[in-house]
């Protein structure tokens, strides 16, 4: 399948998300500022005690890296005010492109706010290598691909970076021709940390603290998290007897089937693929490996059949305390972002799937309509605009390595990106929609669209709003 051009790409943005037509011939800093002015959730029990829940671990994790308690209130008050969290990078050091131009996106949106914290969820349950030469494990500097952990193929392709089988360590190795960029290997590997680290993410997490401060935007504090400790929040909510979590979702009764059944229906209909559930609410993680669980009369069963945990809460704890299991995708955003109330800035599938997910719990909420949970439901949709697009918004098409950018230019490079992006016409800036116009998956979406033939799910995203089946033409 040949890729799309970026006009029906374009035009799909705008169809699905209408906000995008208003923005897309604005100055790319208009739109940062439109996405992170989130508004708190409306009031409900089960949200308060969510965001709360929120708001204890990321302090937890901002005092551990250094902060004193005034830094770590402004934090929290920043978290009520504008609930914001960035969720589209995958855990890899912070140069990594992807990941890059979004950290440049969201400091502009941040900034156009005053605000003094960029909190960013990292994906930490993926390989090394994702297929060619791109990973958590790999990164271009110059004109060479560099192994960041030295690890052969063999200790790469089947294993997660969030597993703590073995210590991990900078190496910065690589089998290709010694050119004229070893001086930019030679360079990072000064100044990534040294020593072991329990898993590559912990690795990565920690060496973006060091280089943020270095070379980064120095009045805003990064704080990342990663699937270990979206573990420690599930596990904070099942210690509650009376959370819902406890409570409702893992309490006893078929909320849970009946939300993975919801989430099911989509893999039958017009959206397939678009939000597959390859696991029930948790992985099992094994000698560096994940393995999809399935539920089955109130256990947790792995594809093996070696590993179960019933499903209750004390039961679940203990294996989230040994690091036995992890969150899902759906039990992450859920927790993290649709309880709480923090808008989940995402990329080109994230915008759809997300959704899908919110869908898949408001469906369930119906069919228990429990007065918890129809108050629950209530404040789920008044929502405004929960998600967003607000990762790869910036794809610029030239190939310099934004570490080689960084070290040519000093230190104030990153400002200077910030401000050239931030003047720059959204349309431009997102440029031709690389993680797009090559995707299966949005391809066919455009084709059905080009076809004028009907969404009859459309309104899961769309709030309210009506739209024709045909997608607006913008002036891009």
């Amino acid at each position: 399948m040949e890729s799309l051009s970026p006009r029906p790409v374009a035009e799909a943005l705008a169809w699905l998300m209408p906000y995008i037509s208003r923005y897309s011939t604005l100055p790319t800093g208009a739109y940062a500022h439109a996405v992170y002015n989130a508004k708190p959730a409306a009031g409900d029990p089960v949200r308060k005690h969510a965001l709360e829940q929120m708001e204890l671990l990321l302090a937890d994790r901002a005092s551990r890296l250094g902060y004193g308690r005034q830094q770590i209130e402004t934090l929290g008050k920043q978290l009520r005010s504008r609930p914001v969290i960035q969720t589209g990078p995958h855990c890899h050091l912070i140069f990594e492109p992807d990941a890059f131009y979004t950290h440049i996106f969201s400091a502009l949106g941040l900034r156009a706010h005053n605000d003094g914290w960029y909190v960013s969820y990292s994906v930490s349950n993926v390989k090394f290598r994702q297929g060619g030469k791109i990973g958590p494990g790999l990164l271009r500097l110059g004109d060479k691909i560099v192994n960041v952990f030295g690890l052969s193929r063999s200790k790469m392709d089947p294993y997660s970076i969030c597993g703590r089988h073995s210590p991990k360590r900078f190496a910065l190795t690589t089998s290709e021709k010694m050119t004229g960029a070893d001086h930019l290997v030679e360079q990072l590997q000064r100044i990534l940390p040294k020593g072991d680290f329990p898993s590559a993410a912990d690795a990565i997490k920690t060496a973006n603290q060091s280089l943020w401060r270095q070379f980064f935007a120095s009045d805003l504090q990064l704080l990342q998290i990663d699937d270990m400790d979206v573990g420690e929040l599930v596990a904070q909510h099942l210690r509650d007897p009376s959370s819902w979590l406890s409570s409702t979702l893992f309490g006893a009764g078929s909320f849970a089937k009946r939300v993975l059944a919801h989430l099911e229906s989509f893999n039958r209909g017009q959206w397939r693929g678009w939000a597959k559930t390859t696991t029930d609410f948790f992985w099992h993680l094994s000698g560096g490996r994940i393995v999809p669980m399935r539920l089955s009369d109130g256990v947790f069963l792995n594809a093996e059949g070696s590993f179960s945990a019933p499903c209750a809460p004390a039961a679940l704890v203990r294996s989230l305390n040994e690091g036995e299991i992890i969150p899902s995708l759906f039990l992450s955003f859920l927790v993290m972002s649709i309880l709480p109330g923090l808008r989940a800035l995402g990329g080109s599938r994230q915008i759809i799937y997300y959704p899908i997910m919110r869908n898949a719990l408001l469906s369930t909420l119906s069919e228990f309509p429990a007065p918890a949970n129809r108050s629950l439901a209530a404040s789920l949709g008044s929502d405004e605009e929960p998600g967003m697009w607000g990762h790869r918004t910036i794809s610029p098409d030239h190939a310099i390595d934004p570490f080689s950018l960084i070290s040519q230019n000093g230190s104030s490079c990153f400002e200077q990106l910030i401000d050239c992006y931030g003047e720059m016409r959204l349309s431009e800036a997102w440029g031709r929609l690389p993680a797009f116009t090559g995707d299966p998956l949005w391809q066919t979406l455009c084709e059905r669209l080009a076809k004028g033939r009907a969404f009859e799910d459309r309104p899961i995203w769309l709030a309210g709003a009506q739209h024709s089946v045909v997608p607006p033409q913008l002036d891009i």
